[in-house]
């Protein structure tokens, strides 16, 4: 093997050993922010960029926070682009329960996602970190590089907005 070849099956060793822990929860991240139906690609986006940029990375023990930094700046070019695009709500089985039951909870689910849907995407990253994936408010500050106040504003104007959202379509 030439020395540049080694060089490079090395980064590639190391790259995956330091993000494989982390694509699952890379996965539910976009899921959370994107929706399910696009969480594969999204991800897929976010590994090719981490990869693309994994030259300039220099602190393993932020790994982490790098890759949902990633996530959510992938995740935030997805919604932009997606804004133009039909808004498709997925049919469902429903092995046990009634017929209504299932369209009960696909109304209710199409409702959370149409007001999720209407938030802008920073409020809706840091809710999907902090929710989704549970991080502390520290985590989502260090992941996204803005101060712990941002993020806490971020996810309580998040909050408002959605209950705002779902109250007005109450009264309808």
């Amino acid at each position: 093997m030439a020395p540049h070849e080694a060089d490079a099956a090395s980064e590639a060793a190391t790259f995956e050993v330091l993000v494989r822990p982390w694509v699952d929860e890379m996965y539910r991240a976009a899921a959370a922010i994107v929706g399910e139906a696009d969480a594969r690609d999204v991800t897929q986006e976010a590994l090719l960029d981490a990869w693309r940029g994994f030259n300039q990375f220099r602190d393993p023990e932020r790994v982490r926070a790098w890759l949902h930094a990633i996530v959510a700046n992938r995740s935030r070019k997805h919604l932009r682009a997606r804004r133009s695009r039909p808004r498709i709500v997925p049919t469902l089985s429903w092995p046990e329960g009634t017929v209504e039951d299932g369209a009960t909870v696909l109304a209710e689910r199409d409702r959370l996602d149409r007001a999720f849907d209407g938030l802008p995407a920073d409020q809706r990253i840091a809710l999907a970190l902090h929710y989704a994936l549970d991080l502390s408010v520290p985590q989502v500050a260090a992941a996204l590089s803005v101060p712990e106040g941002t993020v806490k504003s971020r996810i309580h104007a998040g909050i408002e907005r959605l209950r705002v959202a779902l109250a007005a379509e109450d009264t309808q």
